[in-house]
């Protein structure tokens, strides 16, 4: 839905089953999303993809044809058609290894030169540094972004020395202090959390060059009406 809106940037989180398969779920569990419970990582690919994803949004899709998708799945179908923001959900060391492998058996590399949200492209982001300099290692050529509550001093001293290049405040503590230290190092920003109007005004106004939204013609329609 989002590219055929016009909006060729989306986001998305992998998390490994318990076979060892990247899937793509945001939740590390399976009650609010799907017909299914526990943890994600307890289930094999054959047992998560057998689950209703479609239960929980009702008038959307009919009643049992919406599955968890793999991310090889992903990666093959919007191939050279969207910039992918790809998190890696959890923590497990194999999870940085089994992403890389994918993007690089289905050729994702050679849109690593993108700008930051040219389309096609791909920027890996976490909220865990430790994997973001784990996937650094396996595709250097790749953009990462580290998902942080607040831009500081600290954060931006320890994303230089991890070498990654971008990073991801959330909306309600953007600030243009911070957000300008930030850039003017190099590093492009990003936002998350955005709750409201507000918190995307803030993040425009305080030089952030992107945001993640769920609802993004809404989104779109306000940062119009902005002087």
């Amino acid at each position: 839905m989002a590219v055929e809106s016009g909006f060729p940037n989306f986001e998305l989180d992998a998390q490994l089953s318990s076979d060892g398969a990247a899937v793509v779920i945001h939740d590390e569990t399976l009650e609010r999303t799907t017909g299914g419970s526990g943890l994600v990582a307890t289930h094999t690919l054959a047992e998560l993809q057998s689950l209703d994803a479609g239960a929980r949004f009702t008038g959307e899709r009919p009643k049992g044809q919406v599955r968890i998708p793999t991310l090889e799945d992903v990666l093959q179908r919007f191939h050279g058609r969207a910039h992918i923001h790809l998190e890696l959900k959890s923590g497990e060391e194999t999870l940085a290894h089994a992403v890389a492998e994918l993007l690089l058996r289905h050729g994702w590399l050679g849109f690593a030169t993108a700008e930051p949200f040219e389309s096609p492209g791909i920027t890996v982001t976490s909220f865990a540094l430790e994997q973001l300099e784990r996937s650094r290692e396996l595709v250097p050529e790749i953009r990462h972004s580290w998902l942080i509550s607040k831009i500081d001093p600290s954060v931006i001293d320890q994303a230089r020395a991890a070498r990654i290049q971008g990073l991801c405040p959330q909306a309600a503590t953007a600030d243009a202090d911070s957000i300008g230290l930030a850039r003017d190092v190099g590093f492009v920003v990003r936002g998350w959390g955005v709750r409201n109007e507000s918190d995307l005004k803030n993040l425009f106004q305080t030089g952030a060059q992107g945001t993640t939204v769920d609802w993004p013609d809404r989104a779109r329609a306000y940062l119009r009406s902005l002087p």
